[in-house]
Protein backbone atom coordinates (compact mmCIF):
# COMPACT_ATOMS: atom_id res chain seq x y z
CA UNK A 1 0.00 0.00 0.00
CA UNK A 2 1.41 3.51 -1.01
CA UNK A 3 1.84 5.92 1.40
CA UNK A 4 -0.24 9.21 1.47
CA UNK A 5 0.31 12.21 -0.27
CA UNK A 6 1.07 14.87 1.96
CA UNK A 7 -0.03 18.64 0.43
CA UNK A 8 3.68 19.45 -0.50
CA UNK A 9 3.99 16.42 -2.72
CA UNK A 10 0.32 16.81 -4.09
CA UNK A 11 1.52 19.99 -4.86
CA UNK A 12 4.91 19.37 -6.17
CA UNK A 13 2.54 16.80 -8.66
CA UNK A 14 0.58 19.34 -10.11
CA UNK A 15 3.29 22.14 -10.00
CA UNK A 16 5.31 19.82 -12.99
CA UNK A 17 2.04 18.49 -14.48
CA UNK A 18 1.11 22.38 -15.04
CA UNK A 19 4.52 23.23 -16.34
CA UNK A 20 4.52 20.41 -18.35
CA UNK A 21 1.21 21.10 -20.07
CA UNK A 22 2.19 24.87 -20.88
CA UNK A 23 5.68 24.15 -22.23
CA UNK A 24 4.54 22.11 -24.62
CA UNK A 25 0.90 23.55 -25.83
CA UNK A 26 1.20 27.32 -25.62
CA UNK A 27 3.75 28.96 -28.90
CA UNK A 28 7.04 29.05 -28.18
CA UNK A 29 7.83 32.37 -27.10
CA UNK A 30 4.44 32.70 -24.83
CA UNK A 31 6.16 29.55 -23.04
CA UNK A 32 9.50 30.86 -22.65
CA UNK A 33 8.08 34.32 -21.04
CA UNK A 34 5.63 32.46 -18.84
CA UNK A 35 8.75 30.19 -17.70
CA UNK A 36 11.57 33.44 -17.15
CA UNK A 37 8.58 35.09 -15.32
CA UNK A 38 7.84 31.95 -12.64
CA UNK A 39 11.82 32.07 -12.60
CA UNK A 40 11.99 35.71 -11.44
CA UNK A 41 8.96 35.14 -9.11
CA UNK A 42 11.47 32.22 -7.52
CA UNK A 43 14.57 34.47 -7.39
CA UNK A 44 12.66 37.22 -5.46
CA UNK A 45 10.59 35.09 -3.24
CA UNK A 46 12.75 32.01 -2.28
CA UNK A 47 15.54 33.35 -0.14
CA UNK A 48 16.58 30.01 1.63
CA UNK A 49 17.57 28.47 -2.08
CA UNK A 50 18.82 31.76 -3.16
CA UNK A 51 21.53 31.73 -0.31
CA UNK A 52 22.20 28.01 -1.43
CA UNK A 53 23.02 28.63 -5.00
CA UNK A 54 24.33 32.44 -3.93
CA UNK A 55 27.53 30.48 -2.12
CA UNK A 56 27.94 27.32 -4.83
CA UNK A 57 28.51 30.22 -7.23
CA UNK A 58 30.32 32.00 -4.33
CA UNK A 59 32.73 29.53 -4.55
CA UNK A 60 33.05 28.87 -7.98
CA UNK A 61 33.44 32.44 -8.77
CA UNK A 62 35.75 33.33 -6.13
CA UNK A 63 33.79 36.35 -4.86
CA UNK A 64 32.12 36.53 -1.81
CA UNK A 65 28.12 35.46 -1.73
CA UNK A 66 26.63 39.52 -1.41
CA UNK A 67 28.94 40.48 -4.22
CA UNK A 68 27.31 42.62 -6.77
CA UNK A 69 29.14 39.90 -9.10
CA UNK A 70 27.58 36.59 -7.26
CA UNK A 71 24.11 38.73 -6.92
CA UNK A 72 24.08 38.94 -10.77
CA UNK A 73 25.36 35.51 -10.82
CA UNK A 74 22.91 33.91 -8.97
CA UNK A 75 19.97 35.84 -11.22
CA UNK A 76 20.87 34.58 -14.27
CA UNK A 77 21.15 31.46 -12.85
CA UNK A 78 17.33 31.48 -11.82
CA UNK A 79 16.79 32.45 -15.44
CA UNK A 80 18.91 29.22 -16.54
CA UNK A 81 16.96 26.61 -14.28
CA UNK A 82 13.90 28.02 -15.64
CA UNK A 83 14.85 27.74 -19.34
CA UNK A 84 15.99 24.18 -18.38
CA UNK A 85 12.03 23.29 -17.03
CA UNK A 86 10.50 24.90 -20.36
CA UNK A 87 13.40 23.11 -23.16
CA UNK A 88 12.92 19.96 -20.89
CA UNK A 89 9.34 19.69 -21.30
CA UNK A 90 9.31 20.96 -25.29
CA UNK A 91 11.39 18.97 -26.55
CA UNK A 92 8.57 16.22 -26.58
CA UNK A 93 6.76 18.63 -28.60
CA UNK A 94 9.71 19.89 -30.87
CA UNK A 95 9.81 17.90 -34.32
CA UNK A 96 12.98 15.73 -34.61
CA UNK A 97 14.44 17.81 -37.58
CA UNK A 98 13.97 21.10 -35.17
CA UNK A 99 16.11 19.25 -32.28
CA UNK A 100 19.10 18.83 -35.11
CA UNK A 101 18.65 21.56 -35.97
CA UNK A 102 19.48 23.67 -32.78
CA UNK A 103 21.38 21.07 -31.26
CA UNK A 104 24.82 21.16 -31.88
CA UNK A 105 27.26 17.79 -31.09
CA UNK A 106 31.19 17.92 -30.47
CA UNK A 107 33.11 14.49 -29.44
CA UNK A 108 30.35 11.91 -31.01
CA UNK A 109 33.59 10.17 -32.23
CA UNK A 110 34.32 9.25 -28.74
CA UNK A 111 31.30 7.66 -28.19
CA UNK A 112 31.41 5.41 -31.50
CA UNK A 113 35.24 4.71 -31.00
CA UNK A 114 33.34 2.99 -26.88
CA UNK A 115 31.23 1.07 -29.07
CA UNK A 116 33.52 -0.21 -31.38
CA UNK A 117 35.25 -1.67 -28.29
CA UNK A 118 32.24 -3.27 -27.14
CA UNK A 119 32.19 -2.55 -23.56
CA UNK A 120 29.54 0.50 -23.87
CA UNK A 121 30.24 3.66 -22.81
CA UNK A 122 29.59 5.63 -19.11
CA UNK A 123 28.41 9.29 -20.36
CA UNK A 124 29.09 11.10 -16.77
CA UNK A 125 28.08 14.93 -16.75
CA UNK A 126 27.36 17.26 -14.08
CA UNK A 127 23.92 19.21 -13.15
CA UNK A 128 24.57 21.73 -16.23
CA UNK A 129 22.87 22.66 -18.94
CA UNK A 130 19.86 20.38 -20.36
CA UNK A 131 20.67 17.11 -20.09
CA UNK A 132 17.22 15.40 -21.59
CA UNK A 133 18.18 17.31 -24.90
CA UNK A 134 21.25 15.24 -25.14
CA UNK A 135 19.40 12.18 -24.32
CA UNK A 136 16.95 13.17 -26.77
CA UNK A 137 19.74 13.67 -29.86
CA UNK A 138 21.19 10.56 -29.04
CA UNK A 139 18.45 8.29 -29.08
CA UNK A 140 17.39 10.21 -32.83
CA UNK A 141 20.28 9.22 -33.73
CA UNK A 142 20.18 5.81 -32.89
CA UNK A 143 22.10 5.43 -29.97
CA UNK A 144 20.17 3.12 -26.84
CA UNK A 145 20.78 5.34 -24.13
CA UNK A 146 20.18 4.54 -20.48
CA UNK A 147 20.12 7.01 -17.29
CA UNK A 148 19.56 6.21 -13.67
CA UNK A 149 17.00 8.07 -11.88
CA UNK A 150 15.84 8.95 -8.14
CA UNK A 151 12.50 8.24 -7.18
CA UNK A 152 10.75 11.20 -5.84
CA UNK A 153 7.79 11.38 -4.18
CA UNK A 154 4.85 11.04 -4.63
CA UNK A 155 4.97 8.36 -6.63
CA UNK A 156 3.17 9.95 -9.92
CA UNK A 157 5.76 12.53 -9.89
CA UNK A 158 8.24 9.69 -10.32
CA UNK A 159 5.66 8.27 -12.92
CA UNK A 160 5.53 11.70 -14.76
CA UNK A 161 9.13 11.67 -15.21
CA UNK A 162 9.54 8.19 -16.44
CA UNK A 163 7.09 8.65 -18.92
CA UNK A 164 8.86 12.03 -19.78
CA UNK A 165 11.91 10.71 -20.62
CA UNK A 166 10.54 7.77 -22.28
CA UNK A 167 8.73 9.64 -24.54
CA UNK A 168 12.03 10.81 -25.35
CA UNK A 169 13.64 7.87 -26.40
CA UNK A 170 15.33 7.16 -23.31
CA UNK A 171 15.17 4.04 -20.88
CA UNK A 172 15.15 4.73 -17.35
CA UNK A 173 16.68 2.75 -14.31
CA UNK A 174 15.39 3.73 -11.28
CA UNK A 175 17.66 4.32 -8.32
CA UNK A 176 16.95 1.79 -5.75
CA UNK A 177 18.98 -0.55 -4.30
CA UNK A 178 22.94 0.23 -4.97
CA UNK A 179 23.43 -3.85 -5.75
CA UNK A 180 20.71 -4.18 -8.07
CA UNK A 181 21.35 -1.35 -9.88
CA UNK A 182 24.92 -2.09 -10.48
CA UNK A 183 23.61 -5.83 -11.53
CA UNK A 184 21.42 -4.01 -14.56
CA UNK A 185 24.13 -1.17 -15.21
CA UNK A 186 26.72 -4.59 -15.54
CA UNK A 187 24.06 -6.10 -18.10
CA UNK A 188 23.51 -3.30 -19.91
CA UNK A 189 27.56 -2.52 -20.62
CA UNK A 190 27.82 -6.25 -21.71
CA UNK A 191 24.95 -5.26 -24.34
CA UNK A 192 27.78 -2.37 -25.33
CA UNK A 193 24.86 -0.09 -24.13
CA UNK A 194 25.39 4.07 -23.64
CA UNK A 195 24.64 4.87 -19.91
CA UNK A 196 24.28 8.40 -18.63
CA UNK A 197 25.41 9.30 -15.28
CA UNK A 198 24.61 12.71 -13.46
CA UNK A 199 27.41 12.27 -11.49
CA UNK A 200 28.53 15.94 -9.81
CA UNK A 201 26.37 15.16 -5.91
CA UNK A 202 26.97 12.69 -3.58
CA UNK A 203 23.29 11.34 -2.40
CA UNK A 204 24.34 9.11 -0.07
CA UNK A 205 27.06 10.64 1.82
CA UNK A 206 29.59 7.92 1.13
CA UNK A 207 31.42 9.16 -2.13
CA UNK A 208 35.05 10.15 -2.36
CA UNK A 209 36.75 13.32 -1.25
CA UNK A 210 37.50 15.78 -3.94
CA UNK A 211 38.64 19.27 -4.21
CA UNK A 212 36.37 21.16 -6.60
CA UNK A 213 37.16 25.34 -6.54
CA UNK A 214 39.86 24.96 -3.79
CA UNK A 215 37.17 23.30 -1.42
CA UNK A 216 36.67 19.67 -0.48
CA UNK A 217 33.33 18.39 -1.60
CA UNK A 218 32.14 14.45 -2.28
CA UNK A 219 31.35 13.08 -5.53
CA UNK A 220 29.61 9.62 -6.34
CA UNK A 221 31.76 7.05 -6.32
CA UNK A 222 29.51 4.93 -8.43
CA UNK A 223 30.91 6.04 -11.76
CA UNK A 224 34.71 5.26 -10.82
CA UNK A 225 33.55 1.86 -9.64
CA UNK A 226 31.93 1.01 -12.50
CA UNK A 227 33.96 1.84 -14.74
CA UNK A 228 36.96 -0.18 -13.04
CA UNK A 229 35.25 -3.11 -12.94
CA UNK A 230 33.34 -3.47 -16.10
CA UNK A 231 36.21 -2.25 -18.33
CA UNK A 232 33.63 0.44 -19.86
CA UNK A 233 35.14 4.03 -20.41
CA UNK A 234 34.10 6.48 -18.27
CA UNK A 235 33.46 9.58 -20.71
CA UNK A 236 33.21 13.07 -19.30
CA UNK A 237 30.68 15.49 -20.87
CA UNK A 238 28.89 18.62 -20.65
CA UNK A 239 25.78 20.39 -21.93
CA UNK A 240 25.15 23.62 -22.49
CA UNK A 241 22.51 26.35 -23.19
CA UNK A 242 23.23 28.38 -26.45
CA UNK A 243 21.99 32.14 -26.86
CA UNK A 244 19.82 30.49 -30.27
CA UNK A 245 17.66 28.85 -27.91
CA UNK A 246 19.36 25.28 -28.85
CA UNK A 247 22.08 23.40 -26.69
CA UNK A 248 25.66 22.15 -26.91
CA UNK A 249 27.20 19.15 -25.93
CA UNK A 250 30.80 18.29 -25.53
CA UNK A 251 31.95 14.81 -25.46
CA UNK A 252 35.63 14.80 -23.96
CA UNK A 253 37.78 11.80 -24.31
CA UNK A 254 37.90 9.27 -21.43
CA UNK A 255 39.65 9.03 -18.37
CA UNK A 256 41.99 6.63 -17.00
CA UNK A 257 44.32 5.61 -14.30
CA UNK A 258 47.30 3.38 -13.73
CA UNK A 259 45.64 0.29 -11.88
CA UNK A 260 47.11 -0.72 -8.39
CA UNK A 261 46.06 -3.64 -6.51
CA UNK A 262 43.95 -1.72 -4.06
CA UNK A 263 40.39 -1.28 -5.99
CA UNK A 264 39.56 1.74 -3.69
CA UNK A 265 42.45 3.64 -4.32
CA UNK A 266 41.77 3.53 -8.14
CA UNK A 267 38.48 4.06 -7.16
CA UNK A 268 39.91 7.37 -5.74
CA UNK A 269 41.90 8.47 -8.24
CA UNK A 270 39.74 8.10 -11.01
CA UNK A 271 36.73 10.53 -9.46
CA UNK A 272 39.33 12.87 -8.16
CA UNK A 273 40.03 13.07 -12.01
CA UNK A 274 36.33 13.09 -13.32
CA UNK A 275 36.11 16.23 -10.52
CA UNK A 276 39.03 18.10 -12.26
CA UNK A 277 37.20 17.83 -15.76
CA UNK A 278 33.55 18.90 -13.88
CA UNK A 279 35.30 21.80 -12.60
CA UNK A 280 36.27 22.97 -16.23
CA UNK A 281 33.02 22.59 -17.54
CA UNK A 282 31.14 24.33 -14.76
CA UNK A 283 33.93 27.23 -14.99
CA UNK A 284 32.83 27.93 -18.46
CA UNK A 285 29.52 28.44 -17.47
CA UNK A 286 28.91 28.75 -14.18
CA UNK A 287 25.49 30.04 -14.51
CA UNK A 288 24.18 27.27 -16.12
CA UNK A 289 25.16 24.53 -13.31
CA UNK A 290 21.84 23.66 -11.83
CA UNK A 291 23.01 22.91 -8.33
CA UNK A 292 20.14 23.84 -6.26
CA UNK A 293 21.55 21.99 -2.93
CA UNK A 294 24.62 22.75 -0.92
CA UNK A 295 27.42 21.39 -3.07
CA UNK A 296 29.76 21.84 -0.16
CA UNK A 297 28.65 20.05 3.13
CA UNK A 298 30.07 23.12 5.33
CA UNK A 299 26.83 24.90 4.16
CA UNK A 300 24.80 22.17 4.78
CA UNK A 301 23.24 23.80 8.18
CA UNK A 302 21.50 26.76 5.86
CA UNK A 303 19.65 24.51 3.50
CA UNK A 304 16.51 25.40 2.70
CA UNK A 305 14.06 22.86 3.44
CA UNK A 306 11.75 22.57 0.01
CA UNK A 307 11.76 24.58 -3.13
CA UNK A 308 9.05 25.25 -6.15
CA UNK A 309 12.33 24.70 -8.42
CA UNK A 310 12.94 20.97 -7.39
CA UNK A 311 13.22 17.80 -7.60
CA UNK A 312 15.88 17.71 -10.43
CA UNK A 313 14.41 14.72 -13.05
CA UNK A 314 17.60 12.85 -12.83
CA UNK A 315 20.31 11.97 -10.17
CA UNK A 316 23.08 10.99 -9.64
CA UNK A 317 24.41 6.80 -9.45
Amino acid sequence: MSERETFAETFSYWYYRSAEWAARTLPERLGRRLFAGAAAVEHSRNHGQRRVVSRNLARVLGKPPDSPEVRAAVREAFDSYGRYWYDTFLLRALPAQEIRKRFEMRGIEIIDAALERGRGGLFCLPHLGNWDAAGRWMTLHGYSLTAVAERLRPERLSRLFLQHREELGMKILPLAGTRKVGEELLGLIARNEVIALVSDRDLKGRGVEVEMFGATRKLPAGPALLSLTSGSPLIPCAMYDTADDGWLCLITEPIEVERTDVLRDDVTALTRKLAGRFEEFIAAAPTQWHMWQPAWPEDEIDAPHGSGLEPAPAEDA
